[in-house]
């Protein structure tokens, strides 16, 4: 037999965490489902962190054009300070417990494990099934889009959320993706010295902007001494010692201590029971109607 509530909120992202408070602060019973982390991506592994990556190469890079304008300097980048703010200040060491409470003080009650659609207005998790008389808010998020390139199952990668919490840089990296989350992270190791190669399968970075948009960033980023490999391809990747080797197409290799995989996203939508609600299991995403709904009581 189903519990009954108002909604359910499979997801509790930045989206869903925001829908289930408003839920639950205006009288509905609401039961809130997340496997990972309240709050989802941004607070723990993209916006916050990686802003102070940010705040902090900005500062390294103002003091290096100091001899410029206003005599001397000498700059000696440390990551340890960043790692520990990371760690301390924006993520609680990846700890959602305050998140949690603020959820539940609301009115709303938190499941962790990994929800499953169970027929219309229904959800299972953790051998319990909920049945909302009102509707299942799907915000399941993203994830990183891992392409099938042979090889690159073999080496241990880093996505966004490995860089965010690396405690020691590597002498250099390889990054797969001249997109925004390729660019702001290459740029912030290659300020604190990081040896940084962007791979980019387009003939220019961040290919989904203005042309002139590009050009700038790529005269910074070559400026940061950021190696730019554009309109080629990952053919395949190797181990070469401690270090990974990335053969592209057109014959030329580009070997570095580590590889970051920053080749866009990808809903989160696999083995979620979208068939159990007539829906496709196999979507790469959910067209809503002009009211936000992807199907009965969803």
């Amino acid at each position: 037999m189903a519990e009954r509530v108002d909604a359910i909120v499979l997801g509790m992202g930045v989206g869903g965490e925001e829908v289930a408070e408003c839920l639950a602060e205006n009288g509905l019973t609401v039961v809130g489902i997340e496997s990972h982390l309240v709050g989802g991506e941004c607070p723990y592994y993209g916006c916050v962190p990686t802003k102070m990556m940010i705040r902090a190469d900005d500062m390294l890079a103002e003091g290096r054009r100091i001899p410029r304008f206003a005599g001397d300097s000498t700059v000696t980048p440390d990551w340890g300070p960043v790692a520990h703010r990371i760690r301390r200040e924006a993520t609680d060491n990846w700890d959602d417990r305050a998140a949690v409470e603020r959820f539940e003080k609301k009115g709303g009650r938190f499941v962790r494990g990994a929800g499953r659609l169970a027929g219309p207005g229904k959800v299972s998790v953790n051998g319990t099934t909920y049945e909302a008389t009102r509707a299942v808010v799907i915000a399941t998020g993203t994830s990183p889009a891992i392409p099938p390139i042979p090889g690159l199952s073999e080496v241990k990668y880093w996505t966004n959320r490995e860089a965010v919490k690396v405690e020691q840089l590597p002498a250099s990296l390889v990054i797969l993706g001249g997109g925004a989350i390729g660019l702001e992270l290459s740029q912030a190791f290659a300020r604190f010295g990081v040896k940084v190669a962007i791979i980019e399968g387009m003939n220019r970075v961040l290919a989904v902007e203005e042309p002139e948009a590009s050009a700038v960033l790529g005269t910074v980023l070559e400026r940061d001494g950021i190696e730019l490999y554009l309109n080629v391809h990952a053919k395949s990747v190797e181990p070469r010692g401690d270090a990974v080797t990335v053969n592209l197409d057109d014959g030329r290799q580009v070997t570095g201590d580590q590889l970051l995989v920053a080749t866009g996203r990808r809903s989160n939508l696999k083995d979620i029971g979208l068939e159990t609600v007539g829906l496709d299991p196999s979507a790469r995403l959910l067209e809503p109607d002009d009211h936000m709904r992807v199907g009965n009581r969803l």
